[in-house]
């Protein structure tokens, strides 16, 4: 089975469409606060933009000036802003003391320490929209978590740590291994799991030897090679052993998008309520 996250985003637009259609007046903006960006930084801009314009959101590219903190510190207090993205990485200014000045119920990627922590306590804003991707795409297609061995590899404060947290989560049950640069046997440790979880950044990474007959695969990778954008897992050959396996593109990353938006109208919702 082909895990389409195109399939799985379209439902998350329905949704926030229809949110969205309730409201009266002007919508607030969602802002992708930056720092010199990146190629691929301003490539992931103009999707969210373009997909902003297609939902009537009016999404702000907003260059950090000479004080980020006290920019950040007025667009909490503004209520015509939504919801911030700190694209990550700024240059010229210091990312944490960034975060750390972002009110969580407008951080949009859930990257604030209080959004990552109060995931241990069901008490989180927003989760880290790719993590939760994850977690939506096996919900969608009916995938059971509980009690199931789950390899991610990968433990960055976007995906691995918190996608472990939310796999733990008691009502989830999950059963997590967390692998990372300095494990040992993770080829292992991944043929042995009923899910697997790719999230290094590294093309390729897991091929045919490395999954069980009939285990889950996702991949969250996002490489280019020659120009063409890739995942981590080598899918023409891990797909013919595969269960089901997410694609890449059309993947974890549509969903990640559309998750965006959904936090936009929950944020909405709170500056409303």
């Amino acid at each position: 089975m082909i895990l389409d996250g195109k399939i799985v985003s379209e439902s998350i637009y329905s949704d926030v469409k229809e949110k969205i259609k309730e409201r009266a007046g002007n919508l607030p903006s969602l802002v992708l606060f930056c720092d010199e960006p990146d190629a691929s930084n301003k490539s992931y801009m103009r999707s969210i933009k373009k997909q902003g314009e297609k939902l009537g959101i009016e999404v702000i590219v907003h260059d950090s000036e000479i004080n980020p903190i006290e920019e950040i510190s007025k667009m909490n207090n503004d209520k015509s802003v939504a919801g911030i993205m700190v694209m990550h990485p700024l240059k010229n200014a210091d990312e944490k003391a960034v975060l750390a000045a972002l009110d969580p119920g407008k951080d949009l990627e859930g990257r604030t320490v209080s959004n990552l922590g109060g995931i241990i306590n069901d008490e989180e804003f927003f989760a880290p929209p790719t993590a939760e991707a994850v977690m939506e795409i096996l919900s969608y297609y009916g995938i059971e978590v509980k009690g199931r061995d789950i390899t991610i590899v990968g433990r960055s404060n976007t995906v691995g740590k918190p996608l472990a947290l939310l796999l733990l989560k008691k009502g989830v049950d999950g059963t997590v291994t967390v692998c990372h640069s300095r494990s040992r046997d993770i080829s292992e440790k991944t043929f042995n799991a009923d899910i697997v979880v790719s999230a290094v950044g590294i093309a390729k990474f897991v091929h045919r030897e490395m999954i069980k007959p009939g285990g889950i695969v996702i991949d969250v990778g996002i490489n280019f090679v020659d120009g063409k954008l890739v995942g981590d897992v080598d899918f023409d050959e891990v797909s013919q052993i595969a269960a089901a396996i997410t694609p890449v593109p059309g993947g974890v990353g549509s969903v990640t998008t559309a998750l965006l938006f959904r936090h936009y109208t929950k944020s909405l919702e709170r500056l409303e309520s």
